[in-house]
């Protein structure tokens, strides 16, 4: 069954922070996602709306690393799945590659073209400036859903769409995070 989340960020000065609202069938909040930055090791925490339960956790492998592999675990500890940053595809267009015990996606800006000339503005900071388009797709190659910032707003907003029910809601969430929080580095 397809799902549509948002992912919100608040502007704070000492954290990245985001709301993840599930949007498909009524405006439902998933939790509360914050990042500690300038950590030398990356962990990012979902908590529930209420602040009570941790909803997933996003755990860096190694200490700052160029193609980064992220586990994405529950609020116990267990397995979700992973994302890596494919370094080598990564030059000329963002991507990561995500893992679960269900199958295997492909998350890939949209348009090489637009993510180079992503690039070159983002030296003169307006990255805001352009959309951030990613494409979600399936191992046989087939297009499943995205994850897309809305174009001029200050605050970053993503829109996610999944359309391939093997893949938990909580990492749809974690590639949002991905795209936004991991993404130039």
């Amino acid at each position: 069954m397809p799902y549509s989340l948002t992912l919100t960020q608040k502007l704070t000065m000492m954290q990245n922070r985001w709301t993840v609202t599930r949007t498909d069938a009524t405006s439902i909040d998933l939790g509360y996602i914050v990042q500690k930055r300038m950590a030398l090791k990356e962990s990012v925490t979902c908590t529930s709306p209420d602040g009570t339960t941790v909803v997933f956790r996003i755990q860096g492998r190694k200490v700052m690393e160029i193609g980064g592999v992220y586990d994405v675990v529950d609020g116990d500890g267990a397995t979700i799945g992973t994302l890596a940053k494919n370094f080598k595809a990564s030059l000329g267009r963002s991507t990561y590659t995500i893992e679960t015990s269900h199958g295997r996606w492909t998350l890939t800006e949209t348009s090489q073209v637009q993510a180079i000339v992503r690039r070159v503005l983002n030296l003169v900071d307006i990255p805001w400036f352009m959309r951030v388009q990613f494409s979600l797709i399936n191992e046989a190659g087939a297009p499943v859903g995205h994850v897309n910032r809305a174009n001029m707003k200050i605050k970053d907003t993503y829109d996610i769409k999944v359309d391939d029910d093997r893949l938990d809601v909580r990492m749809a969430a974690a590639m949002g995070v991905a795209v936004d929080a991991f993404m130039n580095r």
